[in-house]
């Protein structure tokens, strides 16, 4: 499976979905429904109505055969702009995923979530044009001819032979049992911050904005402590989280470094302080730290052998 990409908001052209909660609308579309391998498809996903909020892209698992070539974000009037690119290597019928945007007060606090809708896609092969929608030109009726007998016979041959194969089977794997573990196991909450923060520290090194870094910053720790501890840290506010100093299972050094950087996120959003110089790639190794020492917590590590 392919992986995410943890940022959005789109744009339209052809089919058009929309899913409006109050003031606030999404909508997303495909510039067309049929193309050939290796054809770009433009899908775009449009937020209107979202004032001084922010929003952000959940992961979204993509089919086997479609890949991700290029990803685009742009801020318009009231609201954001996702442009993706998307290739197909092979023939048949896709669906876009649905993709879950998490909408944010401007203190990175949840306010909710909104879903575009399934696409669908038809890919055709570039050599059988027929393939695209045109109609195929009428043959001339075939010939009728008895079977010849042995082909009658061939066939009930492989009839009971794959029967056969088919019982041995059933009756080999009921005694077997299973081994190893079971695939597609749903990554864990450390899992999915790490990857976060690694495209974040990515896209920082193209296209710094501070403020949309800070958010993200903030929303990644709140949503892992979340995920791993079951308490509603996305809907508290920087005072909230402060106030379960002692419910939290957190030493005073991790909780010092975790509120130093929500407490950063804020002035910089609603006061628009300007932090020291680089000082955000020294806020990113924070950030890792303090997932990774506050994994047993919550999850059970296997001792490292000596």
């Amino acid at each position: 499976m392919k992986k995410f990409i943890p940022i959005a908001i789109l744009l339209i052209f052809s089919c058009t979905t929309k899913d409006v909660q109050q003031n606030l609308s999404i909508s997303s579309e495909i510039d067309t429904s049929i193309v050939t391998i290796g054809d770009v498809i433009l899908y775009s996903i449009i937020l209107e109505g979202i004032g001084n909020k922010f929003a952000l892209i959940d992961p979204f698992e993509t089919p086997e055969a479609m890949e991700l070539r290029r990803l685009d974000v742009s801020q318009i009037k009231n609201g954001y702009l996702n442009e993706l690119q998307f290739v197909f290597w092979d023939t048949g019928r896709f669906t876009i995923p649905a993709i879950e945007v998490a909408i944010l007060n401007p203190d990175s606090t949840l306010k909710m979530k909104m879903r575009t809708d399934l696409q669908n896609i038809i890919v055709v092969s570039s050599t059988d044009p027929t393939m695209a929608g045109a109609m195929k030109p009428v043959k001339d009726p075939l010939p009728v001819s008895r079977p010849i007998e042995w082909k009658i016979i061939l066939l009930i041959s492989t009839l009971f032979l794959t029967l056969a194969i088919m019982v041995w089977l059933s009756i080999k794997y009921r005694k077997e049992k299973l081994i190893g573990p079971p695939k597609n196991i749903k990554p864990q909450p450390d899992e999915i911050a790490i990857e976060k923060l690694n495209a974040l520290r990515m896209n920082s090194k193209e296209n710094l904005d501070l403020k949309e870094f800070y958010v993200q910053i903030s929303y990644i720790l709140r949503e892992y402590v979340e995920h791993s501890l079951f308490l509603k840290t996305l809907e508290m506010t920087t005072g909230d989280i402060k106030s379960l100093d002692n419910i939290l299972p957190f030493s005073d050094e991790e909780m010092k470094a975790w509120l130093t950087l929500l407490e950063r996120s804020d002035l910089i959003k609603y006061a628009k302080m300007m932090p020291e110089n680089n000082i955000y790639t020294q806020d990113l190794t924070t950030a890792e730290d303090f997932i990774q020492s506050t994994i047993p917590y919550w999850k059970l590590v296997e001792p490292s052998s000596a």
